[in-house]
């Protein structure tokens, strides 16, 4: 069987790399939260990420290099070609890093993750090379879509709404930011989630300050086959936490998910997080899974 690689050119390609995406088990990660990461910069940069084709033009595989959670994403389609197919992967992969180090001037550790229960995937990292400084680094967490809370109320002069799509980007982006101290959210990458064929707008929720001022964001991703929803991500600025903005847009949030028909919502969240992780105990989420990361050295 001849397979052939492409390089991943962002929207245009997105289509053609959803339904291998979709195809894989839950215990895969990022199988519904997906249109969020490979919206990233890099990723649509066209070096960091690439699709396998077999002679029927099926995808059977894709990578990525996610630079914002310094992670490989692995998707691979199982049957007789997995093992040329994963030869060649992480053969394209090692170049990738090796070409990053040089950029860089120096060697870095790359990752790869896998959720405790997904045994291949860890065997399949570790047959290539990943092997070095294992440590636990998300939380996988559920929430059963029966008998939700109730909506609380809002603290006076908040509200509740959609995100004005992709004229509100640039608002978003700064919210983010400011959300998770981080410099990395652009409002291009944040126009990009929006224009997914996967992205709802009544699941992409904001809490308007008195001020007019965006306060906090929560955004979901539903699989309507799997009847799973995702939340990815959640935030709230630095001046409006404590006053229980989170549990507001998450439980608002679960509403949706149950009145779409999924029956699950899930999330993670990085183990050092930890007001997120009580947001998310606080409404309900239980730990199910811990993801693990091995990392390799090129250099």
């Amino acid at each position: 069987m001849t397979i052939s690689r492409h390089p991943f050119r962002g929207l245009v390609d997105l289509p053609r790399v959803v339904d291998l995406i979709q195809r894989m088990p839950l215990a895969c990660r990022h199988v519904i939260d997906f249109p969020w990461r490979l919206s990233s910069p890099t990723i649509n940069e066209g070096r960091d990420a690439a699709f396998w084709e077999n002679s029927d033009d099926q995808v059977i595989g894709f990578a990525a290099w996610q630079y914002y959670w310094a992670a490989l994403d692995i998707y691979l389609l199982p049957g007789p070609h997995l093992q040329a197919l994963a030869a060649d992967l992480f053969a394209w992969a090692d170049q990738r890093f090796r070409e990053l180090d040089a950029e860089r001037g120096k060697p870095l550790p790359y990752w790869v993750e896998f959720r405790d229960d997904d045994r291949e995937r860890q065997m399949l990292a570790e047959a290539h090379g990943f092997v070095d400084e294992e440590y636990e680094s998300y939380v996988f967490l559920e929430h059963s879509l029966a008998d939700l809370a109730p909506i609380p109320t809002l603290p006076d002069g908040f509200t509740l709404r959609p995100l004005a799509g992709v004229q509100e980007a640039a608002a978003y982006a700064k919210l983010h930011r400011a959300a998770f101290e981080s410099t990395s959210m652009t409002a291009e990458w944040r126009a990009r989630t929006i224009q997914t064929s996967q992205h709802r707008s009544d699941l992409d929720l904001v809490v308007v300050a008195p001020d007019s001022s965006l306060a906090g964001f929560c955004i979901g991703w539903l699989s309507p086959e799997r009847r799973i929803a995702q939340i990815e991500p959640l935030g709230v600025h630095p001046r409006f936490q404590m006053l229980g903005l989170s549990r507001v847009l998450l439980l608002a949030m679960l509403h949706h998910f149950q009145a779409l028909g999924a029956t699950c919502a899930l999330v993670e969240t990085d183990l050092e997080r930890t007001p997120a992780r009580h947001a998310y105990d606080a409404v309900g989420f239980q730990q199910t899974h811990i993801v693990h990361s091995k990392g390799k050295w090129l250099n």
